[in-house]
């Protein structure tokens, strides 16, 4: 858990990432209240979603090729500027559907950012330092979600649109310190260093070689497969059923009647929760037990959604038993599932398999925002109960792989 034991760029990377992690963290978290204090509907709030994830797709088709061609350490870069700093500038600019919409499409940008970034960190360097990578990356990212009682209670001083404004002009700075600082320390991978030289120019033709040489040893590598599939599955749940979702905060706020530094209490448990899968259970995990880890947290999570749905409305505490529940699930769920995508980063193939993950991602997160929109203006609890099936669906694929490596052996 230690930074000073991973490699050069990750222990970079992994130290300026706090001055992302915790601006964005606080700003998303009353992003959708904010908006719809701006005029935003529940269908409005579905539509950025969708949008976000349209984008997405659109920029994973060329995750590949754009950061192959600039290299891993310029294009995180140039995208993290585009798709972290600029949507707070447009939200700044104006609260009003246009605008976020736009915010929404060029954020999803971050998909390219995201493909470099992990390239930086993992590429061409050993298996324990990708596995702590990714933890340590995903402990940082969740960490940052114990300060939402602290920003819950500027939120309570100062008013919602007030607030959510110094948290985005915060983020605005601290987004564009972060990404240029760490610009000028981090070195390109040899990898990426190799790919440059060979790749002069872009060419249409190339990449769909390369992408089409990339799905044929996706499709006859059953490890990378599963790893995929589960990685992209618990992707569209944090996309559409954790403290990122645009849905999760008015979920609380509306249904669950909570304001205030109880609000922000939702966020800063939840935090709390995932950190203790991460810090204290994760790490003594090893690579081998991944896919039965898989299979418990899977079965905790769904306990904790069960919980969550029966749960009186004026019943705080059982409220709070089924967040940590959910939290402590996902902690687990996630630094699994980059783990397992990030051990099978060992050849060419690391940029297009990002790239085809981020793909199906993707489209079964607009496929889930959808179905997602139309259920939860009918009963809210489809939120949690929509995250119950993509749980199911990962049990499903973990469950599978293990019997098949139990036969193998």
């Amino acid at each position: 858990m230690k930074l000073l034991g991973l490699e050069r760029n990750a222990r970079i990377c992994l130290g300026f990432f706090p001055l992302w992690a915790v601006p964005y963290t606080i700003y998303t978290y009353y992003l959708s209240l904010f908006l719809i204090e701006e005029g935003l509907s529940s269908t409005g709030i579905a539509s950025l979603m969708t949008v976000a994830n349209v984008s997405a797709l659109v920029f994973s088709l060329f995750a590949a090729p754009i950061v192959d061609r600039m290299g891993r350490r310029n294009a995180t870069f140039v995208f993290d500027i585009l798709s972290s700093a600029l949507p707070c500038l447009l939200y700044l600019i104006s609260g009003n559907i246009v605008v976020a919409l736009i915010a929404q499409a060029v954020s999803g940008m971050n998909r390219i950012m995201s493909t470099g970034f992990y390239l930086l960190m993992i590429e061409n360097t050993s298996e324990s330092n990708s596995v702590n990578s990714m933890n340590i990356f995903n402990v940082i990212l969740v960490g940052a979600g114990l300060t939402t009682p602290l920003a819950g209670f500027v939120v309570s001083k100062m008013g919602l649109l007030a607030g959510e404004r110094l948290f985005l002009i915060i983020s605005l700075v601290m987004m564009t310190a972060q990404a240029t600082a760490r610009h000028f320390m981090v070195r390109e991978t040899e990898t990426g260093m190799a790919i440059m030289r060979a790749r002069k120019r872009f060419s249409f033709k190339e990449t769909a070689i390369g992408f089409g040489k990339t799905v044929r040893y996706l499709i006859k590598n059953r490890n990378v497969r599963s790893a995929m599939i589960i990685n992209s599955l618990i992707y569209v749940y944090y996309t559409v059923g954790t403290t990122i979702s645009l849905f999760f905060t008015p979920y609380f706020s509306e249904h669950r009647n909570l304001s205030g530094v109880t609000l922000g209490l939702v966020g800063g448990i939840y935090a709390g929760g995932t950190l203790f899968s991460m810090i204290v259970i994760n790490p003594r995990v090893r690579p081998g037990q991944l896919y039965p880890y898989t299979i418990i947290s899977g079965l905790v999570s769904i306990l904790g959604f069960i919980l969550l749905i029966i749960c009186p409305l004026n019943n705080t505490i059982l409220l709070f038993a089924a967040i940590i529940l959910i939290s402590v699930s996902y902690g687990a769920l996630k630094t699994i599932a980059d783990s397992l995508l990030a051990l099978e980063m060992t050849n060419e193939y690391s940029s297009g398999l990002y790239a085809i993950s981020f793909i199906l991602s993707s489209v079964l997160g607009i496929i889930a925002i959808q179905v997602l929109q139309a259920l939860y203006s009918k009963n809210p609890n489809w939120l949690f109960g929509s995250s119950a099936i993509l749980i199911a669906m990962v049990l499903i694929v973990a469950i599978q792989h293990r019997i098949v490596q139990t036969k193998t052996v």
